[in-house]
């Protein structure tokens, strides 16, 4: 939620502005990928989802997944890394 929030917990900014800024910004060399988060840059990493998304990725193939644009942070655990494109993408159309 702290993510979704911009880095704050009610009214009181926990984590500076200007580092969840950056967090979201791609790095040189590699643009799907920020201050430790995954980026959906140009839909690369998940095709089926918006493009202002951004993840947490752990072992086991656990997701939290934060959709700005729809105010949704989604934690998915031990999941075939293969289907989480299908899976989002479903999550993604009950929005619509």
């Amino acid at each position: 939620r702290l993510l979704l929030d911009d880095g704050k917990a009610g009214a009181e900014q926990v984590v500076s502005a200007d580092w969840m800024r950056r967090m979201r910004t791609p790095c040189a060399i590699a643009p799907f990928y920020g201050y430790l988060v995954w980026l959906n840059h140009n839909r690369s990493i998940f095709p089926s989802i918006s493009e202002s998304s951004f993840f947490a990725i752990g072992a086991g193939s656990s997701f939290t997944w934060i959709e700005p644009e729809n105010r949704m942070v989604v934690v998915v655990r031990w999941i075939d890394a293969a289907y989480a494109d299908a899976f989002f993408k479903r999550v993604f159309a009950v929005l619509k």
